[in-house]
């Protein structure tokens, strides 16, 4: 028993030693990785850093553009020099756009990782990359992923100014109580029933001293997932029925405004591809274009079909359930990254949605059915008496913010089941010419 606890000591040990390594920037055993932890930004540009090193013969790694704080938004290209490259077949997968969604970034990685070091013990793997070109972007929103360790947003870091003091980000939500979990504050007596207090702000110590609490905090109000240039803004106040209210003020001021949006566009214009999967979290769920009509895309039957074995797979390996559908039947919106990459490029396009999390409703919704299984905590009410020199606080620690920095249970499978996901896709192609760059966005340099 002695003999076994120390092996057990050994393995945690080197598994602990990886993470490190990858955080300072060092090389470490790649075989040695925990995928059921929750991963920093510095592991996932490591990890990729790693692989193009320990198999430079098949992996290169490289930034295809910088974020407003000038992180790196890095690529992985996998493929073997056994065929011309003119001949293969290419494949792109994209993590993370929305920053808070970081079981997507770590798919994204664990496909990236299961292919290169693969590739001389697997002959499906190696069928892959003699035959086809893998892109993979895990983090595509660098910035938002790592602001999603102290409080969950969908956003880019455009420096915004959101309370009109002229300074931008002048009053971030901070942790002042050292409790992991940013708070939202209320007022309302000791005894107060939840429905008469009355909310404030967000927690931190009020930087700006205006008396309002978190309101400039680092997020910009922009989802990258409206940005791209294909119908940008297109459900205004004629669209029939009016829809997503919010999307003027989600949208950017023009299409592709952000860089990290540029940077993708731009390096999907200099590549041949066959099919595109963005990794996302909210439903279990494969999309298909159009994202912005019920109508059908020249291509919907097969992407259709090539959707469901998508889902199929997914259930198959996690044992959860999955399911597909058109996106615009989860909710329309417009200018998503598939609706471009399809009705720009032609490009076979697909949203993989890889966790909801909760206990699933067998008597729900598709959307209530389809969930992880893991019991989620409860929204927390604290009674913190007088704060910051306001009287009668409660501090409101929300189910989402709990969850920051959290990994879901049994992640490994999660991963696995999405890398699995991503196969069938890379399966159903060759089909069709690929991706058709118009001369207008050469000219126009894609955006």
């Amino acid at each position: 028993m002695k003999k076994l606890s120390l092996l057990f000591l050994t393995i945690a040990l080197l598994i602990t030693s990886c993470g490190e390594a990858f955080a300072k920037n060092t090389e470490c055993n790649l075989q040695n990785i925990n995928w059921d932890e929750r991963h920093n930004i510095e592991f996932h540009d490591n990890l990729l850093k790693n692989l193009s090193e320990q198999y430079d013969d098949i992996a290169k790694t490289y930034p295809i553009g910088h974020t407003w704080r000038e992180r790196k938004i890095n690529a992985i290209e996998l493929t073997s020099n056994v065929k011309n490259e003119k001949n293969k077949t290419g494949i792109a997968v994209i993590g993370n756009i929305h920053g808070n969604e970081q079981e997507a970034g770590e798919s994204a990685s664990y496909t990236a990782w299961w292919l290169a070091t693969n590739y001389n013990v697997d002959k499906k793997v190696k069928d892959i990359l003699d035959n086809y070109i893998i892109y993979i972007v895990p983090v595509l929103n660098p910035d938002g992923y790592a602001q999603s360790f102290i409080y969950p947003t969908r956003e880019n870091l455009r420096p915004t100014d959101h309370n009109g003091n002229n300074v931008v980000f002048s009053d971030p939500y901070t942790d002042t109580d050292k409790d992991g979990v940013i708070a939202e504050i209320y007022v309302g007596a000791k005894d107060s029933a939840i429905k008469d207090r009355k909310k404030i702000g967000m927690e931190s110590p009020d930087w700006d001293k205006n008396g309002i609490f978190g309101d400039d905090p680092k997020k910009s109000n922009i989802d990258l997932n409206r940005t791209f240039d294909y119908l940008w803004n297109y459900l205004d106040v004629d669209t029939k029925p009016v829809l997503v209210g919010n999307a003027y003020t989600r949208a950017g001021a023009n299409p592709a405004t952000e860089p990290e949006i540029k940077a993708l566009q731009n390096f999907l214009l200099t590549k041949k591809i066959h099919a595109l999967a963005t990794l996302h979290t909210g439903i279990q769920c494969v999309l298909t274009p159009w994202c912005n009509t019920s109508e059908k895309p020249k291509d919907a039957e097969f992407m259709e079909k090539v959707a469901l074995d998508m889902a199929k797979t997914l259930e198959n390996t996690t044992g959860r359930k999955f399911y597909s559908k058109q996106s615009y039947d989860d909710y329309p919106t417009s200018a998503e990254m598939i609706d471009w990459t399809y009705g720009r490029l032609g490009i076979h396009s697909y949203t993989i949605e890889v966790y909801s999390g909760g206990k699933p409703n067998p008597n729900g919704s598709i959307d209530e059915q389809c969930t992880w299984g893991n019991e989620l905590p409860k929204d927390q009410w604290i009674y913190k008496g007088e704060w910051n020199g306001v009287k009668d606080v409660w501090f409101k620690n929300t189910t989402r913010a709990q969850m920051v920095g959290i990994a879901p249970p049994e992640q490994s499978k999660m991963v696995e089941g999405a890398k699995d996901s991503i196969l069938t896709m890379i399966h159903s192609e060759p089909h069709g010419p690929g991706s058709q760059v118009p001369d207008y966005l050469l000219w126009g340099n894609g955006w």
